[in-house]
């Protein structure tokens, strides 16, 4: 059974994490992703927008939950394996007390891109009101852990064992960077150093909990300043 999961494992997680990207990308977005042709117009090829509360709870449940579940189930992994306990926290710490002014930096960059303002926030009706912000902003760690708990757990983790540290990490970031596709161009090339480094980072600590604090400040920032600038 061992020498089954070791065999079976990998390629189990890959065709979970594709699977539940593209049911991530068609049919659970909070906008509509589509084409244009000069003859044809506009053709929508996403599903009917969820509104932002329930897409990010599909969220967790495409990008964490049944991946989760089934990593524990082909690998026989913990969840500590995957990366979802407090691994090396004093560790940890130190990175976010590095990681937050860079975060927060990050966010004021991004919200000055005409792009970054046409997609976000994910949520056109937001307002600045800081009580509706907060709840905006607390819902929106559902997406951000979940896709970490996605790329840096199931897959950094999961698949440290048979691939190896490196390629594990550069696996987990081509997938994340792909799941990019239909958002704007100067993040999904910002993705690429960003997996690299935040992979290294995960796999420093022991866990996906430090950096997806920093990945949710990254958003939660920017959010606020498109709002307010």
């Amino acid at each position: 059974m061992a020498a089954r999961r070791l065999t079976w494992g990998p390629a189990a997680l890959l065709i979970v994490a594709t699977l539940a990207l593209v049911a991530f990308y068609y049919l659970a977005r909070p906008d509509a992703v589509g084409v244009y042709s000069r003859p044809r117009g506009w053709f929508v090829l996403t599903a009917a927008p969820l509104a932002p509360p329930l897409h990010f709870a599909v969220a967790a449940l495409l990008l964490a939950g049944i991946p989760v579940l089934a990593a524990r189930r082909v690998t026989g992994l913990t969840l500590r394996d995957l990366g979802l306990g407090l691994g090396a926290w004093r560790v940890g710490l130190a990175w976010l007390a590095v990681g937050v002014p860079l975060a927060i930096l990050a966010g004021r960059i991004a919200a000055l891109a005409p792009a970054m303002r046409a997609v976000y926030p994910l949520d056109p009706t937001l307002t600045a009101d800081p009580r509706v912000f907060a709840r905006y902003a607390a819902l929106q760690f559902l997406y951000f852990g979940s896709w970490e708990v996605l790329f840096r757990g199931v897959l950094l983790f999961g698949l440290r064992a048979p691939f190896g540290a490196a390629s594990s990490n550069v696996v987990q970031t081509a997938l994340s960077v792909t799941a990019h596709f239909g958002r704007a161009l100067n993040e999904t090339l910002a993705a690429v150093p960003a997996g690299v480094v935040f992979g290294a980072i995960d796999l420093r600590v022991g866990s996906i909990w430090y950096v997806a604090l920093l990945h949710w400040i990254v958003g939660v920032t920017m959010d606020w300043f498109i709002l307010t600038t």
